[in-house]
């Protein structure tokens, strides 16, 4: 894809206010990676030449960063990534001013939300993930047919707001991560309810996709005795029977969406396990996204596909 089809737009400020713009011919690269796993997504980015004040204003510990990228000829910049600032830090590179940005999704929100929870006997678990969404202050995504599992005696907790939610999700067959600033609750090995995507080589797919093999399998065998969760080594072994594929970017895949892939090598569904965008602005590096795709066996069965 020539360079002159790449387009961004990256927004980086402290919550509610308007903040610093970049864009295009400013060069930058980024690199990152998701998954659905409880811990905060990965975002790392560097931008080339700014001013001292640009700098000094982006580098602040706790900005919001939004990064929007795509093709100026189809969709244009779309959200890719989404965060808190850890740190920043600028550098030079021979004639080159550097500037670093180490980012994560949903870091503040479980960094720093305490709740207080006193729910009734009877309270479903949908009702208790909603309320500490809420006091998360993040948009909850949950499907209308997860498993919602009644606490019979009532739940009461007081800490860590991610705790309380593990503890609801572990215990009703769920699983959650921060998606671009959002809850993402799904089946345990589940997919979202966003429509599928179809990747083949006319929609973006490169090169020949990779089977993950009996290594991968046999790794998250231990990792999950490890947990000493039964339920979780049935997942991880379907999970890891998939492929690594390579596209051009596609920015608005996440872990646990369904994807077809249409290649010589496999033609069914599958769930996506982890995503990686990386990409250079300038068309001295790539413009991609890799995904991991689990066997379709681990994808929830209320999809129906075949």
């Amino acid at each position: 894809m020539p360079r002159f089809d790449r387009i961004y737009r990256l927004l980086v400020g402290k919550p509610g206010q308007t903040g610093v713009e970049i864009a295009p011919p400013l060069r930058i690269t980024f690199d990152v990676s998701k998954d659905t796993s409880e811990e905060p997504n990965k975002i790392k980015i560097k931008i080339w030449n700014l001013s001292l004040t640009t700098r000094e204003t982006m580098v602040e510990p706790d900005n919001v960063v939004a990064l929007y990228a795509g093709y100026a000829q189809e969709d244009g910049a779309l959200l890719m990534a989404y965060g808190t600032l850890l740190h920043g830090r600028t550098y030079t590179d021979g004639v080159d001013m550097i500037t670093e940005l180490d980012v994560r999704d949903g870091f503040a929100q479980i960094r720093d939300t305490v709740v207080s929870l006193g729910c009734a006997p009877g309270v479903r678990a949908r009702s208790i993930v909603q309320d500490i969404a809420r006091k998360m202050g993040l948009r909850l995504k949950m499907a209308a047919d997860v498993p919602d599992r009644v606490w019979q005696n009532g739940f009461s907790y007081y800490g860590a707001a991610h705790v309380a939610l593990h503890k609801v999700v572990q215990g009703t067959g769920l699983e959650y991560s921060i998606q671009n600033g959002e809850l993402q609750v799904i089946r345990r090995g589940g997919v979202t309810p966003r429509e599928g995507f179809v990747l083949a080589a006319d929609s973006g797919l490169v090169g020949v996709p990779e089977r993950v093999g009996e290594s991968a399998r046999e790794k998250a065998r231990q990792d999950s005795q490890k947990t000493d969760d039964n339920q979780k080594t049935v997942s991880s072994r379907q999970q890891s029977d998939g492929w690594s594929v390579k596209s051009l970017l596609l920015p608005t895949l996440n872990p646990g969406d369904l994807v077809k892939l249409e290649c010589s090598a496999a033609t069914d569904w599958f769930r996506i396990e982890t995503v990686q965008h990386k990409g250079d602005w300038s068309g001295q590096g790539e413009w991609i996204t890799e995904l991991k795709l689990a066997s379709r066996h681990a994808v929830s069965k209320e999809k129906g596909k075949p």
